[in-house]
């Protein structure tokens, strides 16, 4: 509690400083209880008293004997000893009149979703702790100071939104620091949502759990998020930082639900959807989901190491697009674990679109229970599914595969390459063995065939 006393303040005469030495100390005569009893007035009076000017009414009581007056003052008003000091003394408290004022200082550990605007405004270091975002109350995080850090403790939650356009979690900065503390859990909510179709349809769905837009060194480290209702980490923008050891587990959607008809009742749950970013290090993860573990357009010099995915679609690329800029080189996946998914690695460029996918390497991956393809590059693709005409708009080139191990299930293909003509180039296989598959492989490119044959 602050005590807030307003004063009229003025220095004395040089004639009232000496008679404030005089003073002497209280007496609570009648002339002194005259004082206190007319409050504002005599504190007003004394401001500017000086000995030989007129007493006033209420201090009839001291009879015009300065001394007495001069007293009096003394006990419910000292007179600064510079502009900046003001003595209050404790019995002149009881007659001026007091403000109270509760203060509330911006909260840096918040505990509710309020709180986290003026956090973001004010403080340097930002624990959220417990948080429950209300229904269409976003956890906004883009105003973030340069060199903030965010610590995301407990549980974070959010209430059902009924939005295709909402995005929960959006966090953005420069030289930034987002963390979780041991044991938190960012869910999502996603059976509320989930119903097997995703994005493509049925219960209106945040098409994006996380917006991540950081850089000049940022890093967004330890995170474990879990049941995200779609489309999960969308990093985009991210210039020179580092994204690692972030955990998303879907898994609960991997059975279907009383409204998902038979299917797995999350869809299109693509982990990291990384678009638009230079100088970017993934790395340390793991991933249970339902479409692409990583998935990467329109970036370049992106390095994605010792990532394990189990449901995936696998570790892909997705080049092209409509219109010039959708550009895709330097990309190297390496170190990882890719299992339980309906792809293995796989680069997808849009029918009939333009673009590049230039200097790409996939390097010590191990495959075990792929469904569909071991390793897959195809010019047909399309969202609902393939063409079956390869396009040329977007080139393919210097494109290495080495040290990549694993097996398909029977009714999956081992290797599948469908280029478009003359689009694909400078192919490289080396130390590859993906087996398994009945079904048999398919590679219109590189001249010599699939790998190993």
């Amino acid at each position: 509690m602050l005590l807030s006393i307003l004063f009229i303040c003025s220095l004395f005469s040089t004639a009232h400083t000496k008679d404030v030495m005089l003073r002497d100390t209280c007496s609570h005569n009648n002339c002194l209880r005259a004082f206190l009893g007319s409050g504002p007035e005599a504190v007003a009076f004394c401001q500017t008293y000086t000995s030989g000017i007129a007493i006033p009414t209420f201090a009839a009581n001291c009879h015009g004997d300065t001394a007495k007056v001069i007293s009096a003052c003394s006990c419910i008003y000292t007179a600064p000893t510079s502009s900046s000091s003001i003595l209050i003394t404790s019995a002149s408290l009881a007659s001026i009149s007091v403000t109270t004022t509760t203060t509330t200082p911006t909260p840096c550990f918040c505990t509710a979703w309020s709180q986290i605007s003026p956090a973001v405004a004010a403080c340097m270091s930002i624990t959220l702790d417990n948080i429950h975002a209300p229904a269409s109350s976003a956890i906004i995080l883009t105003k973030l100071k340069i060199g903030a850090s965010v610590i995301f403790s407990g549980t974070t939650s959010f209430a059902f939104t009924n939005s295709s356009q909402f995005r929960p979690l959006q966090i953005a900065g420069s030289n930034v620091t987002i963390a979780g503390a041991p044991g938190s859990i960012i869910d999502g909510g996603g059976p509320q949502y989930w119903d097997g179709l995703g994005s493509n349809g049925g219960l209106p769905k945040p098409g994006q759990f996380m917006k991540v837009q950081i850089t000049n060194n940022s890093i967004m480290r330890d995170l474990y998020i879990q049941n995200y209702p779609s489309h999960g980490i969308n990093v985009a923008g991210v210039l020179n930082s580092t994204i690692q050891n972030i955990v998303m587990n879907n898994s609960l959607g991997d059975a279907p639900n009383n409204i998902s008809k038979g299917l797995a009742a999350a869809h299109n749950t693509d982990a990291f959807d990384v678009g638009n970013s230079v100088n970017l290090l993934l790395q340390d993860c793991k991933v249970w989901n339902q479409d692409d573990c990583v998935v990467v357009s329109d970036s370049s010099n992106v390095t994605v190491r010792n990532m394990f995915c189990s449901g995936s679609h696998g570790l892909s690329i997705a080049g092209g697009g409509t219109g010039p800029g959708h550009n895709i080189s330097n990309i190297l996946f390496t170190d990882s674990i890719v299992t339980n998914s309906t792809n293995g690695l796989r680069i997808k460029t849009d029918y009939n679109a333009t673009g590049g996918v230039v200097n790409v390497t996939y390097s010590n991956i191990q495959l075990s229970n792929i469904k569909t393809y071991g390793i897959d590059i195809q010019q047909d693709y399309l969202n609902g599914g393939p063409s079956g005409i390869a396009s040329n708009g977007v080139e393919v080139a210097n494109i290495t595969v080495s040290n990549i191990k694993g097996w398909v299930v029977p009714e999956a293909t081992d290797y599948y390459i469908f280029c478009g003509d003359g689009s694909c180039q400078d192919f490289t296989f080396y130390d590859v063995d993906v087996s398994g598959g009945t079904e048999g492989s398919s590679c219109n490119y590189p001249p010599s065939g699939c790998p190993g044959s």
